[in-house]
């Protein structure tokens, strides 16, 4: 996106839902959308508003459908005639919308309109609210999703050359508020039927009366907490404890203080929680920043004679890149990182540092291993190991202190973690699927890629952490660029171009070597849980042929030692990522699924 340094104003553009936000339709939908569904014998209640509410008419439609049984095509033409009838005859501004519109214009301020309605009820409702107001209209014809997908918001703010978060969204309704926040704007919501809670990053007023360019300019430079909420690592009672959340707010650099919490904490103007727990129990501490931005900071502690970490979960994933591929990428893997809870994280294709600037900005311990690898670590990093090669395909890894105090019954006190990456060509299931190979010709290919000579020298240099794995756990995790043997067995043959078994050697040679994989020990059956992690970008191989990609688990949690047991294990991918190349504004921000397994500690 371009930027326009001209103009020292934060605030570059304010986005603005149209129904019931700046007219006041939400109640003629409603009444349109009633109207259609009590001529079927269905009473609309309040169960129906998340189906009826910022949502756009394909969707009511459908919802309309499930209930009545009547023809979505026909609901739909209905619901368009209905509303538009009452629209044209009906529609008035809600009291502030012209005033303040006004205003922004006056200050050259640009404006745009963002609906889920389509384009010709858009020019109907113009005509009262006058089209010369507005730079830029957003209408649900425009984007291949509307909201709540970011996508009407992403397309106004590039229309109009500026970051989302140079912009404030005006909404009335949780759909549109989601759309807005999921795009990385500001919003002011002003509900109108449906109500919007306060939340970080957004400001909630009874009446756009009440808003102004002062309000809106605020929004923007006073910036916004990445999350509304995250836990921390764990204390114990009566021990000093200590966190960060200065790295996890995104606008000028705020003063920090505590608006809320235990007596025990403290928190600094810089951002720095610390405090001695007296008792067990799950702490909370509302953090504010600035003027408004605040985020609930949980303290999960236990008792002065009990384990620190009864319960790790630990994550695998591939930053493609560093992530740079997507808008925003470090927000956005920060966020992933703190609503998965997790406690250690293998990275692989850091793209040079994120796993330092990742671990910086969380307030954790790293170890960044060459341009591509690394660990963070939210309990400390007592030991670094491992060289990866120049081309940073191997492996790197870290000794995690689970627990300082050893006179407890406490089996596990450290962990050791490797992450790996293994070469990506050639790659097994394009021979298998595209090229119809036979396995003997599989397991050459695989030979010849590098990835067993690699995986071997991997196991050599794990030797003798797995040597002493019953009392110090160890886990691999990472990238192997390789199917397992555990997938492509007879059964589920149909998956993979109807190849199979096939033993394939890197994920062999790991289990020899006595390391379990975590995922399939939780979910046994390949073809209910085949747990792909490749990829959710590419439904179809980008060679532009229309071949489906074959999908693929090739990312790995792999566990050795009696100290830790699976709970569970699952992938993950946030949002609804759009198919490449079409990728940069993205919520989820990589081209691998995540692996995230929690074990249980001994």
């Amino acid at each position: 996106m371009s930027h326009h340094p001209a103009d020292a104003r934060p605030l570059q553009a304010v986005l603005f839902d149209m129904d019931g936000t700046l007219v006041d339709t939400e109640e003629l939908w409603w009444q349109a959308v009633r109207h259609v569904a009590s001529a079927r014998e269905y009473e609309l209640t309040d169960a129906d508003l998340p189906d009826v509410l910022g949502r756009p008419v394909e969707h009511t439609a459908a919802h309309l459908q499930r209930v009545t049984g009547a023809s979505a095509g026909a609901l739909c033409a209905e619901l368009h005639r209905e509303f538009a009838a009452r629209v044209e005859s009906e529609v008035v501004p809600r009291p502030g919308a012209l005033e303040l519109l006004d205003e922004l214009h006056r200050q050259g301020i640009r404006t745009a309109l963002v609906t889920a309605s389509p384009r010709t009820v858009v020019d109907i409702v113009l005509r009262s609210l006058g089209p010369e107001r507005f730079a830029v209209s957003v209408t649900a014809d425009d984007t291949p999703r509307t909201k709540p997908a970011p996508d009407p918001y992403l397309a106004a703010a590039r229309a109009l050359g500026v970051e989302p978060s140079a912009c404030v969204a005006v909404e009335d309704t949780p759909t549109g508020v989601a759309s807005a926040e999921a795009a990385g704007c500001p919003v002011l919501a002003v509900p109108s039927l449906a109500p919007v809670p306060a939340a970080p990053g957004r400001t909630v007023l009874d009446s756009l009366e009440r808003a102004d360019v002062a309000l809106l300019e605020a929004m923007v430079t006073e910036g916004a907490f990445l999350v509304p909420a995250f836990t921390t690592r764990n204390g114990r009672a009566g021990e000093p404890f200590r966190a960060a959340v200065a790295g996890l707010f995104r606008g000028a650099g705020p003063v920090f203080a505590k608006a809320a919490g235990p007596e025990w904490v403290q928190v600094g103007a810089d951002g720095t929680l610390t405090g001695t727990p007296a008792e067990a129990g799950t702490y909370e501490v509302v953090v504010t920043a600035g003027g408004g931005a605040c985020v609930t900071v949980r303290i999960p502690v236990v008792g002065a004679d009990e384990r620190l970490v009864s319960r790790l979960r630990v994550m695998s994933w591939n930053l493609w890149l560093g992530g740079t591929p997507v808008a925003g990428h470090r927000a956005k893997q920060l966020t992933v990182l703190l609503d998965a809870d997790v406690d250690v994280v293998a990275l692989q294709e850091t793209g040079g540092a994120s796993a330092k600037e990742l671990a910086d900005a969380l307030g954790w311990d790293h170890h960044q291993a060459g341009h591509n690898l690394g660990v963070i670590s939210r309990y400390p990093v007592t030991a670094r190991f491992g060289t990866p090669a120049p081309s940073g395909y191997g492996a790197a890894g870290v000794t995690v202190r689970l627990d300082d105090r050893d006179d407890r019954d406490c089996a596990v006190q450290d962990v050791t973690v490797w992450s790996a990456h293994l070469n990506y060509t050639p790659y097994g299931p394009y021979d298998a699927c595209f090229g119809g190979q036979p396995v003997p010709v599989l397991l050459e290919h695989e030979e010849a890629s590098g990835r067993v000579a690699e995986m071997a020298e991997v196991l050599r240099d794990m030797a003798d952490d797995l040597a002493r794995c019953d009392t110090t756990p160890v886990l691999l995790m990472g990238d192997f660029n390789t199917p397992s043997h555990l997938d492509w067995t007879r059964n589920p043959a149909s998956l993979h171009g109807g190849c199979g078994p096939v033993p394939w050697p890197v994920t062999q040679a790991a289990e020899e070597a006595g390391l379990r994989d975590s995922y399939r020990v939780a979910r046994p059956d390949p073809v209910r849980d085949p747990g792909t992690t490749w990829s959710p970008l590419h439904p179809r191989h980008e060679d532009g042929s229309g071949r489906p990609e074959p999908q693929d688990r090739i990312d790995y949690v792999l566990f050795a030692g009696r100290g830790l047991d699976v709970q569970d294990s699952v992938t993950l991918v946030t949002g609804a990522p759009r198919p490449w190349p079409d990728v940069a504004e993205n919520v989820w921000p990589s081209d691998h699924a995540a692996v995230i397994t929690t074990f249980t500690v001994r």
